[in-house]
C-alpha cells in the first residue's frame, strides 16, 4: 500500500507525543460541533438538567470507546483506521418515535437494536459484494461530502442573536482562510493544524467581536466543574415496536459508517482501486458493538464520522495512534460539564466553514472514486438518480413530511441512506439480463484492431472495469491476433469457418478475455529467449512472441477445449 503524498504520518505511522496531542484537539475541536446534538435531543426528549448530562457523558464515553475499538483490529472487529464516532441528529425520528410510543426507557434499548442491526447488515454487505461495488462507495462519499458542506452553508446563513451577517461573514472568512492558507502554502507540521489554527483564529475573532451572547457565558460559569456519569440512570427497556424503527436506523448507520469507512481506505491508499469489504465489515461491527454499549450508558446512538475522516486526510495525519488521544480527551470531557459547554459556544459560522473546508476534500474524493471506473448507461442512471435523490433531501422531506407513513420517515433518515439505498435497489434491478460473460466471433484475416477496441469497451462500460484494465486488454488481445495470424497457429480454411471468438468477463476482482480458435496452441515461457536461439532456431521468434504475450497479462492459461485452442488472458482489476 503505497502513501499519498499529501500524508505525512499514515495509518501504522507514530507522530511525536506533542503533534499527537494538538492533533486530537483539533478533532476534537471538530466534532465539538456535534456536542450540540446531545443538548438538542435532550430538549426534545424532554430531559432534566442531571438526565442531560449523564445524556452528553454517556455519548462522549462511548464515542472514546468507539474510536479505539475501531482502530485496532481485535478479533475481526475494528478497521484499523482512524475513523472517529459521531451523533447525528438524523436518528431523532425513530428516536423520538420509540419515546412517543413507548416511552423513555424504551429510547435507549432501541439503540442496543440498532447497534445488532448495524453488525447484521455489516455482514451482509460483505456478501453482496456485487452491489456494493466501487461506484456505490464514491456515491457514499460523495453524498457525505455533499452534506457536510451542506450542513455547513446551513450553520452559516442560521440566525444567531447577536450576531449580524456581516459579522458572521467577517468569522467564516477568518476562519476558512486561515485553514487554506496553511493547508495551501504552508509546508511540514504547519500544515498538520491547519483547521486547529482556522479554529482557534475564529473563536478568538469571536471574542475580539464580542458576538457570543451573555447568557452563552452565564451557563458557561454556572457549569459544574466536576460530574460522575451514572449508566442507565436514565433508563432501559425493550418494546416490540421500537424493531423496526431500529432496523431503519441500523441500516442508515451502516450505509454512513460503509462510506466513512471507504473514504479513509481511499485517503490512505495512493493505489485504492476497490474497498475492502472485509474491513468495512469489521469496522461496522465495531460501530454496532459501540452501539450496544452506548445503549446501556443511555448514550445516543453512534456512526463513524466522515467529517472527521477528511479532517485528518486534509491536515496530513491519518494514524491510528490519534485514537488513544483523541479517547481520552471524550472520557475526560465526560466528567467536566465545563468544558462540554466551552465547546459549544463557538459561534456556528466558525463551525460552518470548518465544514465546508472539509466537505471540498470529502466530496471530490467521492467524485474521483466514481470517475475512476467506466460507466454504461444502467449505472449512470443508478448512480445519477441516487445522487438526485441524496442532494435532494430535504425538499423531498418537507414534502413527505407530513403525508408519509413513519416506516417511510424513518428509512429517510438522510441524503446518504436515500441517495445510497436509492442507488442499490436501481443496481440490483439493472442487474435483469445484464450478464457478466459475453462473447463474439470475429474473422481471423479481415477484422481490426478497431472491431476488437470497441467490443472490449463495450464490455468494459457495462461492467465498471477501471480504463487502464481495458486498455492493457485491448493491446494484448489485439498482439494475440497478430501472434495467431503471422505464425500460422489458426487453421485457415478461407471462407465463414475462419473465425476466432472472444469471450469476455468480469467480476470486480479480474478482467479476463478468452481467444477460442481451430489450430494449434501457442507456447508461452515466463523467460524470453536466448540471442543464440533467436538466430538459430525457426521457433525463435514464435517463443519470443509467447513470452512477450505472457508480460502482457497478469496471468495466461492455454489448453485444448472440445477440439478448439483456448488462449485466456486475465488482467487483476
Amino acid at each position: 500500500m503505497r502513501l499519498p503524498e499529501n500524508i505525512i504520518y499514515g495509518t501504522g505511522d507514530k507522530p511525536p507525543l506533542s503533534i499527537a496531542l494538538i492533533l486530537a484537539l483539533q478533532q476534537m475541536s471538530f466534532l465539538g460541533v456535534y456536542l450540540v446534538i446531545s443538548p438538542l435531543f435532550a430538549r426534545k426528549l424532554g430531559l432534566d438538567h442531571e438526565q442531560s448530562l449523564q445524556l452528553i457523558s454517556a455519548t462522549l464515553i462511548a464515542s472514546g470507546f468507539g474510536v479505539v475499538l475501531q482502530s485496532v483490529r481485535f478479533f475481526g472487529i475494528g478497521s484499523g483506521y482512524f475513523c472517529p464516532l459521531q451523533a447525528t441528529s438524523s436518528t431523532f425520528s425513530g428516536l423520538l418515535l420509540v419515546k412517543v410510543n413507548s416511552g423513555l426507557s424504551a429510547v435507549f434499548g432501541m439503540v442496543a437494536i440498532v447497534g445488532l442491526a448495524q453488525m447484521a447488515f455489516a455482514l451482509l454487505f460483505q456478501r453482496l459484494r456485487g452491489v456494493f461495488t466501487v461506484q456505490i462507495a464514491g456515491l457514499a462519499v460523495l453524498l457525505i461530502g455533499l452534506g457536510l458542506g451542506y450542513y455547513g452553508i446551513k450553520l452559516i446563513f442560521e440566525v444567531e442573536v447577536g450576531i449580524t451577517l456581516e459579522q458572521k461573514g467577517i468569522l467564516c472568512l477568518l476562519t476558512l482562510g486561515t485553514m487554506i492558507v496553511f493547508n495551501v502554502w504552508s509546508s511540514g507540521h504547519l500544515r498538520l493544524f491547519s483547521a486547529f489554527f482556522g479554529l482557534m483564529i475564529g473563536f478568538v475573532a469571536s471574542c475580539y467581536m464580542d458576538v457570543i451572547p451573555e447568557v452563552e457565558w452565564t451557563i458557561f460559569y454556572k457549569a459544574a466543574l466536576f460530574y460522575v456519569p451514572r449508566p442507565m440512570n436514565i433508563g432501559w427497556s425493550l418494546d416490540q415496536s421500537a424493531v423496526l424503527p431500529a432496523i431503519f436506523t441500523g441500516l442508515f448507520l451502516a450505509l454512513h459508517g460503509f462510506g466513512a469507512l471507504v473514504a479513509a481506505q481511499r485517503f490512505n491508499n495512493a493505489d485504492w482501486k476497490r474497498p475492502d469489504l472485509q474491513l468495512v465489515k469489521q469496522g461496522i461491527l465495531a460501530e454496532g458493538i459501540t452501539n450496544l454499549l452506548n445503549s446501556f450508558l443511555n448514550g445516543l446512538p453512534l456512526t463513524s464520522s466522515g467529517g472527521a475522516v477528511s479532517l485528518a486526510a486534509s491536515t496530513g495525519c491519518t494514524s491510528r495512534y490519534l485514537a488513544y488521544w483523541l479517547a481520552g480527551i471524550m472520557c475526560l470531557l465526560a466528567f467536566m460539564p465545563k468544558a462540554i459547554v466551552l465547546w459549544q459556544i463557538l459561534p456556528l459560522s466558525v463551525m460552518g466553514a470548518a465544514l465546508i473546508f472539509l466537505a471540498s476534500f470529502t466530496a471530490l474524493s467521492g467524485l474521483q472514486v466514481m470517475g475512476s471506473r467506466l460507466l454504461d448507461n444502467r449505472k449512470t442512471l443508478a448512480l445519477g438518480i441516487g445522487l438526485i435523490l441524496g442532494v435532494s433531501y430535504e425538499p423531498i422531506m418537507l414534502l413527505l413530511d407530513e403525508n408519509s407513513p413513519d416506516v417511510l420517515n424513518n428509512l429517510l433518515l438522510s441524503g446518504v441512506s436515500l441517495g445510497v439505498v436509492s442507488a442499490v435497489i436501481l443496481s440490483t434491478l439493472f442487474q435483469i439480463k445484464n450478464q457478466t460473460r459475453e462473447q463474439r466471433s470475429f474473422d481471423a484475416l479481415h477484422s481490426s484492431l478497431d472491431d476488437v477496441v470497441l467490443f472490449l469497451e463495450q464490455q468494459g462500460r457495462s461492467w465498471g472495469a477501471r480504463p487502464e484494465i481495458i486498455s492493457r486488454a485491448e493491446y494484448a488481445t489485439w498482439q494475440a491476433f497478430e501472434i495467431l495470424t503471422d505464425h500460422g497457429l489458426i487453421d485457415l480454411q478461407h471462407d465463414d469457418n475462419d473465425k476466432v471468438t472472444l469471450q469476455t468477463l468480469f467480476n470486480e476482482y479480474s478482467f479476463t478475455v478468452t481467444l477460442l480458435y481451430k489450430g494449434s496452441l501457442l507456447s508461452l515461457t515466463s523467460h524470453p529467449p536466448s540471442h543464440e536461439e533467436m538466430l538459430n532456431d525457426e521457433n525463435g521468434v514464435l517463443q519470443m512472441a509467447g513470452y512477450l504475450l505472457y508480460r502482457l497479462a497478469d496471468k495466461v492459461k492455454i489448453r485444448h477445449n472440445g477440439g478448439l485452442c483456448e488462449l485466456c488472458l486475465i488482467f487483476n482489476d
